[in-house]
């Protein structure tokens, strides 16, 4: 009897924390304010600007338009505040300011002309970018950044994230990271490649006998190199990585 009784009130005792713990959870979740959904288009004209200027908080997406104007739509949500973006031109320089609460996301998706430069500042959030021309200086404290058929050149730094570039035409090409591998297909060679990553694979694919000089470091194992080089090569590809492996073809 006396183990049937230790039974029972084992029984009740795990049905009471069952309920107290729903309960609480319940609670929790019933305090926590509920969010709003935040859309807004803006537009500028830029037929005058010779840069296009970005920072925000969040994820950047970068489309190339057919008109001389900047057009950005943003969404997210929020708790209690809402977003605040910005766009204006001044003189030679559009500029885009997202900005955003601690409860509170934000994207801001960008058509600018082709060929307009854009230096982008990211605190946590992936940039991409599809058909641009111009210089891109491009950056993020956390996230990726994804390009496809840029033709400027590039000056890309992640402190934690991919930097994937495909069928890229650039004159130069920088890449940096902190914590996150670089992979990039070039279309044409730059003149000079150079990429830096803490803790990150690099993987390059460039166009064949094109002329390279090719200096490349990695301290956790030897870089695999089969593209063709000599040290007259006219374009120029240095790699360094403290940890990662390194392949250039």
């Amino acid at each position: 009897m006396a183990t049937r009784k230790n039974r029972w009130i084992l029984a009740v005792g795990l049905i009471i924390l069952v309920v107290v713990a729903g309960t609480g959870a319940w609670l929790v979740t019933s305090a926590l304010p509920a969010h709003k959904k935040y859309s807004s288009d803006h537009t500028a004209n830029a037929a005058s600007s010779t840069l296009l200027r970005v920072g925000t908080h969040g994820g950047v997406t970068l489309h190339a338009g057919d008109d001389s104007k900047v057009h950005v739509t943003a969404t997210g949500d929020y708790a209690d505040t809402p977003p605040k973006v910005t766009v204006k031109s001044s003189g030679k320089t559009t500029t885009v300011t997202g900005s955003c609460g601690d409860d509170c996301s934000l994207n801001l998706d960008i058509t600018l002309p082709a060929a307009l430069a854009a230096e982008v500042s990211s605190g946590q959030g992936q940039i991409t970018g599809s058909g641009l021309t111009g210089h891109l200086a491009l950056t993020t404290d956390a996230g990726a950044i994804d390009l496809t058929d840029p033709r400027g050149p590039l000056v890309l730094h992640t402190a934690s994230g991919q930097i994937d570039v495909k069928d890229a035409k650039p004159a130069s090409f920088e890449a940096r990271t902190r914590q996150g591998e670089v992979r990039a297909t070039f279309a044409t060679a730059p003149t000079t490649t150079a990429v830096t990553t803490d803790q990150g694979s690099v993987d390059l694919t460039m166009p064949p006998h094109a002329g390279y000089y090719i200096q490349a470091q990695s301290k956790t194992g030897t870089p695999h190199i089969t593209l063709p080089w000599n040290r007259d090569g006219k374009h120029t590809v240095t790699v360094r990585t403290n940890e990662g492996g390194v392949e250039i073809h």
